[in-house]
């Protein structure tokens, strides 16, 4: 009887105190911001670039508005991968993968508010037997590389101040 009296007071703190669930998903924001999106790289990433571009279409509504007129952001992306970590006949064994970003953003496409650079790393095992499991843990890598860089990308933006 004590436990359920106990989580009853829980359950009444938590919802009067603002408590949101670590792993919600991200909701529109009341007035989003809006964004004039511009998201470019080279022609060999242009997987990475549409990837990022989509992501960031999906973050950038949970912004809140900041002014009343549209802001173009543009998103300059440097991929690069190479090996880590070599064994003793001198093959590979992780390799790793960076992703890099210079955000611009933008009044109305002319006068510059806001610059950042963010980057990202992460590495994968290279496995010269199975070049499938080489292959899926370079792909696996890009998409955290994508999914986190355009993460930083909207959390800088939230953050950015424009008058």
């Amino acid at each position: 009887m004590l436990n359920k009296i106990i989580l009853a007071c829980v359950c009444i703190a938590f919802t009067g105190c603002g408590f949101e669930p670590v792993y919600k998903a991200r909701t529109a924001a009341a007035r989003p911001q809006s964004f004039k999106l511009n998201v470019t790289g080279s022609t060999d990433q242009a997987y990475t670039t549409h990837k990022l571009k989509k992501e960031l279409e999906t973050l950038l509504p949970t912004i809140s508005q900041k002014v009343d007129r549209q802001l173009t952001v543009k998103v300059v992306l440097e991929e690069s991968y190479g090996n880590i970590a070599y064994n003793a006949n001198a093959k590979a064994q992780r390799s790793q993968g960076q992703l890099r970003a210079i955000v611009h953003v933008l009044d109305g496409g002319l006068k510059p508010i806001h610059e950042a650079k963010l980057d990202g790393a992460t590495s994968y095992t290279v496995d010269y037997v199975e070049e499938f499991s080489t292959i899926s843990a370079e792909s696996g890598a890009r998409e955290r590389l994508i999914k986190n860089l355009a993460q930083d990308i909207a959390h800088e933006l939230s953050l950015c101040e424009v008058k």
